[in-house]
């Protein structure tokens, strides 16, 4: 946390206020006078802490347990870093004042031992400090708490230093925290948390974070009106929109090989205008053509237009030659991965294998086989998946690759599961035994589930064939790519019981009917690319606000989409799974 360094007028008053202190030190303290103190407390309240430090000592040499030498000689040696000599001075006396203890506990959270600064700072009592004292108090609370994750208390604790920093710019950057903190709360805990707090500054704080800043755009509008002039105001979509229709360049491939799949993203983009009632930004289509070859001209006359953001491309060839040329003067928005500082929103499969290995340690799944095509695509969602299950604790049992043209998996399923030593372990027993048993082949037991890493194509001839290798039992995860519509049935008997990853308009979430001016069902385009596009849209207004509240969160078709620390955008997707050759959703 920040250290509040006091300036100069309000020092004096501080050290001329450490006396009115002193009456709640206890018996046996009493404030004094010498040359030293007068000497020591002059030069402490000029920030001479090098001099305080020696006139302060040779004082509380000459008068221990004054509370004002005592206070100042080790605030002196905190803010010059001398640790070790707080450390001796507070072991040569059990005495303690309110603000010994208060230095005591920060040393304490620097050396990552909370439990002990909450112990020792559970005696003072802030309300009678100083307010610097008592910004030092809550920013020990502060990073308690956060350190134990206990973010509400956090967050609390950080609003009660902003009541009392006078600073613009500190408190501008503890409400950058503060937001950080309440994003992290979970649902239940804000609910429970609405009308319990007589501070009605936190209140606030607690029903923005309630309705998310108002991410939606639209629930923002009615705490806006009854919060004004409230700082969490600045962290609201609705208060950011200062610019409400805004020039933007988009840059697709809308000819050539590519041409379907710019026309889908097109498309959900101008369905998005038009559900953008009163605030339609003006979008000006670019084509960067079949190979790239149009991007560089695209790529200056969108600048020379003055946008105000441009919006892809899209395709790997354009995207190489965009991050060569100069920077660009304006935000962008790529619509693919890139090695860029750009703002990033892409459909990555390689993240959708990331939230698979999340979803699958959640669920309890430590020890996990890998099944994935033999090819380039296959190995990719192979590492990304890989990378993060090991990061989260979990362990790779096996990692296979299959010929996707290939229809018969047997021998190769039999290694995976280990059924070929489960009956060479059976051959071996009888020959010992010199017994004809009835042995049975078994599933190797080191196994909670399986990442499948497919299509739908190759997940349809995998799944029976796993059935029929003894690993019913044994879940199946996908991503999103297993998915082949809803209306399928006969084809996705074959995918019994796989649990994969989906997006909210692949699914047709109930919810999308209610908040939509249009019809899904009425959507020719590919979905998910049509929904890339609708949900790029949204970036438009709700860029800068993300950029801000970095773990603020759209609600979109593509998915929850939050902005990571690398500007990279990242999709929370749903969950379903396949019943009787029907789609069906966990989230139910």
């Amino acid at each position: 946390m920040n250290k509040h360094l006091m300036q100069w007028t309000y020092l004096v008053l501080m050290v001329l206020a450490l006396a009115s202190c002193s009456s709640t030190q206890g018996p046996g303290t009493q404030p004094t006078d010498s040359r030293e103190k007068r000497q020591g407390l002059m030069s402490y309240a000029q920030q001479d802490f090098f001099n305080a430090a020696n006139l302060l000592s040779r004082a509380n040499e000459l008068h221990p347990r004054d509370p004002e030498v005592f206070n100042a000689l080790l605030d002196a040696w905190y803010q010059m870093g001398e640790y070790v000599r707080i450390w001796q001075l507070l072991n040569q006396d059990p005495w303690r004042t309110p603000q010994s203890s208060l230095i005591e506990a920060e040393l304490m959270v620097i050396q990552n031992q909370c439990d002990q600064a909450t112990v020792v700072t559970a005696s003072v009592q802030p309300e009678l400090l100083t307010a610097e004292w008592q910004i030092r108090y809550w920013d020990i609370q502060t990073s308690c708490h956060a350190s134990n994750k206990a973010w509400l208390e956090a967050a609390v604790a950080l609003i009660k230093v902003n009541q009392l920093v006078t600073d613009p710019a500190t408190r501008q950057l503890n409400d950058d925290q503060i937001v950080r903190y309440l994003i992290q709360v979970p649902q239940e805990q804000l609910i429970m948390m609405i009308g319990a707090s007589e501070d009605e500054l936190i209140e606030g704080w607690i029903e923005a974070a309630y309705i998310n800043f108002g991410a939606d755009g639209t629930s923002g509008a009615g705490w806006l009106n009854q919060w004004q002039g409230h700082p969490a105001s600045y962290y609201f979509l609705d208060f950011n929109r200062v610019n409400n229709q805004q020039k933007v360049a988009v840059l697709l491939p809308l000819s050539g090989r590519f041409e379907e799949v710019a026309q889908a993203i097109q498309e959900g983009m101008l369905a998005a205008v038009l559900s953008d009632a009163g605030n339609q930004n003006e979008l000006l289509f670019f084509d960067t053509g079949s190979q790239g070859e149009n991007l560089a001209n695209a790529w200056f006359s969108a600048q020379e237009q003055q946008v105000d953001l441009i919006i892809g491309p899209v395709d790997k060839n354009s995207i190489e030659q965009a991050v060569q040329l100069p920077e660009a003067t304006t935000p962008v928005v790529l619509l693919n991965q890139a090695d860029s500082n750009y703002f990033q929103f892409t459909l990555s499969p390689e993240t959708e294998a990331e939230e698979v290995a999340e979803q699958m340690i959640a669920d309890g799944h430590k020890n996990v086989i890998i099944m994935a095509p033999n090819d380039a695509w296959g190995e990719r969602m192979t590492k990304a998946f890989a990378q993060r299950f090991v990061d989260l604790g979990g362990q790779i049992t096996y990692n296979s690759y299959f010929q996707p043209a290939q229809n018969d998996y047997s021998a190769q399923l039999r290694q995976v599961l280990g059924l070929v030593e489960s009956q060479l372990r059976a051959r071996n027993l009888q020959q010992f035994l010199k017994l004809n048993l009835n042995a049975e082949e078994v599933v190797r037991a080191d196994v909670d589930a399986i990442f499948l890493a497919a299509r739908p194509a190759f997940a349809r001839l995998m799944i029976p064939q796993l059935k029929f290798h003894r690993a019913a039992d044994i879940p199946v995860y996908a991503t999103s790519h297993v998915f082949d519509g809803l209306n399928n049935e006969q084809h996705n008997k074959d995918l019994e019981g796989v649990i994969f990853a989906i997006s909210p308009i692949e699914i047709e979430a109930p919810y999308l009917f209610e908040i939509l001016s249009f019809d899904l069902n009425k959507i020719n385009s590919d979905k998910k690319l049509f929904a890339f596009g609708f949900d790029a849209y949204q970036l438009i207004a709700r860029l800068e606000w993300m950029s801000r509240v970095n773990t603020g969160m759209i609600e979109g078709l593509t998915g929850d989409i939050r902005l990571g620390l690398t500007k990279t955008f990242r999709r929370s997707l749903l969950w379903a799974v396949y019943r009787n050759g029907l789609v069906r959703s966990l989230q139910d």
